[in-house]
């Protein structure tokens, strides 16, 4: 989104030679396969994240 440098004074203006890098995008997150009561047994939906130890960060 370029900025509006219609009231600043010249020295407080972009440099021309100076273009903005757009931002990496977040990756989309994946979709939810199904309900769990949908799902058969035993199957995780890969989209929801993992419960983790909150001391030592490792899944359970």
């Amino acid at each position: 989104m370029p900025t509006n440098d219609a009231n600043v004074k010249p020295e407080q203006r972009r440099p021309r030679d100076v273009r903005s890098i757009p931002e990496k995008p977040e990756p989309a997150d994946e979709e939810s396969v199904a309900t769990p009561v949908v799902q058969p047994g035993g199957v995780k939906d890969k989209s929801e994240r993992p419960v983790v130890n909150p001391v030592t960060g490792v899944a359970f």
